[in-house]
């Protein structure tokens, strides 16, 4: 596969990008394809945590937690 004009700023980052995560650019271009692909088919990590926790009658913004205000204690050092 050949990407043709492409332009600077984002050849750059990509290639910034692959640097930071010990790739080539090749493989960087690869990965983010894959991870596209994986997260359009899987709905994405949003969508598998609600998946997941959907069990538990938790859907969007309705989840409510108390908050627990009892004090903790100090750290000790010594």
């Amino acid at each position: 596969m050949t990407i043709r004009n492409l332009p600077d700023e984002v050849h750059n980052h990509l290639r910034e990008q692959a640097t930071s995560n010990s790739r080539s650019i090749e493989a960087e271009a690869r990965a983010i394809l894959v991870n596209s692909y994986v997260a359009k088919h899987t709905g994405g990590f949003g969508q598998q945590l609600r998946s997941r926790f959907q069990s538990m009658g938790v859907i969007g913004d309705e989840l409510s937690v108390t908050r627990d205000k009892t004090v903790g204690e100090a750290a000790d050092f010594s």
